[in-house]
């Protein structure tokens, strides 16, 4: 008897600490890390092509390189944990938004349009088992305005180099405090 209630204590121990696990401070704690890094690695690895080859390295970079910063970071922390970037005016078809992600960039765009406080992130609930973390990309540096702002303003060589990789001529017409996208972190229990 003694044993049956040992291991029902042990049983019932378990499930509360993994219910824990994912309160929604834990995943937006989670998150929030997992953000912060990829954000930063790119942000120090794009600097780095910059100094290396002014603009022309920059374009390489987000072309050639970016998108390992994301690949890096899913076998880091897979199988619990999985980033990418999205977007409604994207360049690359890999980084187009499903039809849930759309609707959350939409509103993103939204608060943006209407002056209102944007928030670090939103949080969608898949499912009991999947959460979704979204958090704004604005356009507020001069280097991303280079390649993604007003048209008429962009580098026409680097405007080049990106429609002879991804074949469309989207991701342009960025002001300052745009909404471009999306940085969406999806947490597995």
């Amino acid at each position: 008897m003694k044993k049956f209630l040992i291991s029902g204590l042990i049983l019932s121990i378990s499930i509360s600490s993994f219910a824990q696990e994912f309160t929604k401070e834990s995943v937006q704690k989670l998150a929030h890390d997992v953000i912060k890094e990829y954000n930063s690695t790119l942000k120090k690895e794009l600097k780095d092509s910059k100094r290396a080859n002014n603009l022309e390295g920059m374009v390489n970079y987000c072309i050639n390189d970016s998108k390992l910063v994301a690949k890096k970071l899913n076998e880091k922390y897979a199988p619990k944990v999985s980033i990418k970037r999205i977007s409604l005016n994207n360049r690359n078809e890999k980084a187009k938004a499903d039809e849930s992600e759309e609707k959350i960039l939409k509103a993103f765009e939204l608060i943006a349009k209407s002056d209102a406080y944007q928030p670090d992130e939103i949080i969608q609930v898949v499912d009991d088992n999947t959460f979704k973390v979204y958090s704004p990309i604005t356009m507020n540096s001069r280097d991303c305005k280079k390649c993604h702002g007003v048209e008429k303003k962009v580098d026409k060589k680097s405007k080049d180099r990106f429609f002879e990789v991804y074949k469309n001529n989207n991701a342009y017409g960025y002001k300052s405090g745009d909404v471009r996208g999306a940085v969406v972190v999806t947490i597995f229990k």
